[in-house]
């Protein structure tokens, strides 16, 4: 788990250049960067290196350090939660996409969850999802903003020997018409640019579209939901 000390320690590296590249320091620079001891910096290396989150080379004239992916992640939330302080509260999650063929997985997946999308969503789902494939970097903030409200969580079960982890469902409304929620698999063979659309109708059928289409999801809070 991440410390306010650690991840400060991840910020300071991170803006003299660690995230892209070996940087070289001392811990008396890193010290100084951070305005604490010698002896706090060697220390605070010492825990994100061990969490992970930082590599570490002894030099002769100090270390190179790097951010590590865990690190860069462990930042990128951090950044998405200050966005989503600074949005303003009445501000709609909005995320545009593209319509995309999925992987023909959908309907067995969406069979075997019926039950439980039905209890938690209050509709019987449609035998297939939607995949919206997203491209623009509004966007992809947005998705941040939306895993930051509070989810519905399918919990796993086994079934037949087969093992089925949590789904955690976010309620949205495509192109403004109808009532529908974004899924997210605990395994998934989707990238994380294509989200998955459950919906009590077939919504390409109901709304007339096909691959490459505009799709729009409005995020509807679980305490607006109906």
């Amino acid at each position: 788990m991440t410390t306010p000390d650690m991840w400060f320690t991840l910020y300071a590296l991170a803006n003299k250049g660690a995230i892209h590249s070996d940087t070289a320091l001392t811990t008396g620079d890193l010290g100084s960067l951070m305005n604490v001891s010698q002896q706090t910096a060697s220390r605070r290396i010492a825990l994100c290196v061990e969490e992970g989150y930082l590599l570490r080379i002894h030099t002769v004239d100090g270390m190179l350090l790097r951010i590590t992916d865990k690190g860069r992640d462990e930042l990128l939330r951090v950044f998405s939660n200050l966005e989503v302080a600074f949005a303003p509260v009445q501000e709609n999650i909005v995320i545009e996409g593209r319509l995309v063929t999925g992987l023909g997985e959908g309907a067995y997946y969406v069979e075997a969850y019926a039950s439980r999308l039905r209890e938690a969503l209050g509709f019987k789902p449609y035998l297939g999802t939607l995949n919206v494939k997203v491209t623009d970097e509004d966007s992809r903030r947005a998705i941040g903003r939306m895993k930051n409200t509070p989810p519905l969580v399918l919990s796993g079960f086994h079934h037949e020997g087969r093992t089925f982890g949590d789904v955690i469902c976010y309620r949205v409304k495509v192109n403004n018409e109808i009532e529908a929620a974004v899924v997210m698999a605990q395994r998934t063979h989707h990238s994380e640019d294509i989200l998955e659309v459950v919906a009590p109708v077939d919504i390409r059928k109901t709304l007339n579209i096909d691959d490459d289409a505009k799709v729009t999801l409005t995020v509807i809070p679980l305490h607006m939901a109906t």
